[in-house]
């Protein structure tokens, strides 16, 4: 019989190492859209985020023997997706390709839907406003882009995770994710006056 949905990503990798191969299907599909998302809001292209998060999958069900603790599964996941995205960045810049956002990329990326008690500092975004607040962050110092769109693709990975993801402490999570968030509200409020306040009541 195979294992709930409701399983922790630690049950579910345990499962799957005991033999039960629809624990790791579940992996799939708890995770699956979450690199999309991820994939699409660093490379601004749908067929090859799918590309990439299909690779990133792959690569973690062939070495899931190497994680030692599966209860970290998801941050262990974001490392094998940053180094995909990493080699997708330098293979593109070897072969001098520079091509333009899909233009369905902006009905891809995920809003943060999330009840407002579970999510820091209460930052909820309307969908409405989504594709500004996105090319906005596109803006932000790379550190602090890079906790941004992680907790753009997966909204519940917590600050602990994040740091193992970026290799960074939590105190640098928190600081980042604060200055993020300052910079973003200036230059919010400095082109749409008014328009998001909402986001840092």
């Amino acid at each position: 019989m195979g294992v709930g949905r409701r399983l922790s990503d630690g049950k579910l990798v345990e499962a799957y190492r005991n033999g039960d191969k629809s624990a790791w299907d579940t992996l799939c599909k708890r995770y699956t859209v979450k690199l999309f998302r991820f994939f699409v809001n660093e490379t601004g292209n749908r067929e090859d985020a799918k590309d990439l998060a299909q690779d990133t999958l792959i690569e973690a069900m062939v070495n899931l023997s190497t994680l030692r603790n599966p209860e970290s599964f998801r941050g262990w996941l974001y490392k094998i997706a940053k180094g995909h995205l990493a080699k997708y960045f330098r293979d593109r810049y070897k072969s001098g390709i520079n091509e333009p956002i899909d233009d369905s990329v902006l009905e891809t990326r995920a809003p943060y839907t999330a009840p407002r008690d579970q999510q820091p500092d209460n930052l909820v975004i309307a969908q409405e406003h989504l594709d500004i607040v996105h090319s906005m962050v596109d803006r932000l110092p790379k550190s602090e882009r890079e906790v941004f769109r992680l907790k753009f693709a997966d909204p519940e990975m917590p600050q602990k995770e994040i740091a193992k993801t970026l290799k960074i402490s939590v105190d640098a999570v928190k600081t980042r994710w604060r200055r993020g968030k300052e910079r973003l509200r200036g230059q919010l409020e400095a082109k749409y006056p008014g328009e998001f306040t909402y986001l840092f009541e």
